[in-house]
């Protein structure tokens, strides 16, 4: 059954490609991150299943249509880049989660990924634009597109709690 999770993710293949292909992935990070999906199942299932007992199916059609919506936004990530880039945009999407934010991928113009993971981004970047708008009720909904050049990496970051305006930040290559 967590198996068919982790194609409904897209990150199945991906997974393999890492452990068959000899990808430079630390053990640890790996672990983490199917500890993160897991978790993440497991509430899902919880959530699913309390809808259930309260006589609520249409609360569980909504729920899993969120789920899927969720699941189709992710898409871009596995699609886009290469199995170990997939992976770590994983992890910053999950991260980012922690912070109460629900990160949307929108653009992913990019093949250097290296001089953001030097840097923990977008991760750092998110932590700092977002401190202010994050509400405890709900999680914020922020859409990032990276775009990089011969110079660097531009990160461009829009919500509605900062109006039309995206918030871009420039990592250079050094």
């Amino acid at each position: 059954m967590f198996q068919g999770f982790l194609l409904l993710l897209g990150i199945k293949e991906t997974v393999n490609q890492l452990f068959l292909g000899g990808d430079a992935l630390e053990a640890v990070q790996m672990v983490d991150l199917l500890r993160r999906v897991r978790h993440d199942f497991a509430n899902h299932l919880q959530v699913v299943g309390g809808y259930l007992e309260m006589g609520q199916p249409e609360r569980v059609k909504d729920y899993l249509r969120t789920v899927m919506d969720e699941i189709s936004s992710e898409r871009i990530i596995f699609e886009a880049l290469s199995g170990e880039a997939a992976l770590y945009f994983y992890e910053q999407l999950s991260r980012a989660h922690d912070l109460g934010i629900i990160l949307r991928y929108e653009d992913l113009d990019i093949t250097s990924w290296d001089i953001l993971k030097a840097s923990d981004e977008p991760y750092q970047s998110m932590a700092i634009l977002c401190k202010d708008i994050v509400r405890s009720d709900d999680d914020t909904l922020v859409y990032l597109s990276l775009y990089e050049d011969e110079r660097g990496v531009d990160m461009f970051f829009t919500c509605d709690g900062w109006g039309q305006s995206p918030k871009g930040i420039r990592i250079n290559k050094e």
